[in-house]
């Protein structure tokens, strides 16, 4: 890499940082021009996210909702400007593995097949409504893990870093995870469907 277009990349990663700095002081001071500068930035993400793992689902506003009060709760607790985006996305994960867990009970004493209908009304035809349904009947059997290292994975295309990040664990934990859960989601569905599902 040549010297001006390290300098170029350089002086973009400072002013990249000094951006999320500023941004990360305001919602600390629960500046409302801030927080909604926030919003803005990551609504589009965390809603993918949720949106990947949860599918179409009557609770997706409400776990948004709950992720962002949790990072702007936190969000003091962040030291790098920089890693903002990342910490954003494992809150919302944790968040969706949280919600996710709270069902698994629940279901203990309700219908596997519970939750299955709110697929209904958004698929465009039958055919794609009972792939969707068969994907996501899957899913709701494995662990929130396991679910969560495969969706990041094959529908958002994280890298195994980026796993790792948002599952906040190791390198050798999110691929140990994502192998488990590709072999289980293979003995009981068979290959992951072409294209995404949601």
């Amino acid at each position: 890499m040549g010297a001006p277009k390290a300098q170029h990349l350089n002086a973009v990663t400072d002013a990249l940082e000094s951006e999320l700095a500023a941004l990360i002081a305001g919602v600390r001071r629960r500046d409302r021009e801030a927080i909604g500068r926030f919003f803005d930035r990551y609504e589009g993400e965390v809603n993918r996210i949720v949106w990947s793992l949860l599918g179409a689902d009557p609770e997706h506003d409400d776990v948004v909702h709950h992720a962002f009060a949790e990072m702007i709760e936190n969000v003091s607790q962040l030291t790098r400007p920089i890693a903002l985006r990342g910490w954003v996305r494992a809150i919302a994960v944790n968040q969706v593995r949280k919600t996710i867990r709270g069902r698994r009970w629940r279901r203990l004493f309700g219908s596997a097949e519970e939750g299955l209908e709110r697929f209904d009304s958004w698929a465009p035809d039958e055919a794609r409504l009972e792939s969707i349904r068969r994907v996501y009947r899957v899913l709701e059997t494995l662990s929130p893990e396991l679910r969560t290292a495969l969706v990041l994975r094959h529908i958002e295309g994280y890298e195994l870093s980026e796993l790792a990040e948002a599952l906040r664990c190791s390198l050798a934990t999110a691929k140990r995870w994502l192998a488990r859960a590709e072999n289980l989601f293979s003995k009981r569905h068979g290959p992951w469907p072409k294209g995404s599902t949601t």
